[in-house]
């Protein structure tokens, strides 16, 4: 009898634990689903490139329905600002950038952490990365 009632409850507590990691894997993909992640791969002045893509997306988002779309629809643009960075800074790089979905891991930043998961990306290469 304490056989059966231990292993009720371990099989209630396993039960329990998956359920609470289910949980949890379908509250990070509903998070993945609202964000675009920005992802610089440089070989030289990655931090000014992405301080231009950033102005520049903020003005392509600026008042956008569907921020997906916006992004998507003004690539030229957002290349464009990142190769007039790097002509600013000297670089003989040139800047690709692409929306795609791309596998990220966990990131702590300064007041909140994103989750490691696939988000949306808008990916600037410069130079061969």
């Amino acid at each position: 009898m304490k056989k059966r009632v231990v292993s009720l409850i371990l099989l209630a507590a396993s039960a329990l634990t998956v359920t609470l990691c289910a949980m949890l894997q379908a509250q990070s993909q509903r998070m993945a689903d609202k964000i675009i992640r920005l992802h610089v791969v440089a070989n030289s002045v990655k931090l000014a490139v992405r301080d231009a893509v950033l102005r520049e997306a903020g003005r392509v988002l600026d008042g956008a329905e569907d921020p997906k779309q916006a992004v998507a629809a003004q690539l030229p643009a957002l290349e464009a600002a990142a190769n007039a960075e790097l002509q600013r800074q000297g670089s003989e790089d040139l800047a690709r950038v692409s929306f795609r979905r791309e596998l990220f891991p966990t990131r702590e930043y300064d007041t909140f952490s994103l989750p490691a998961g696939v988000y949306d990306s808008l990916r600037v290469t410069i130079g061969q990365g």
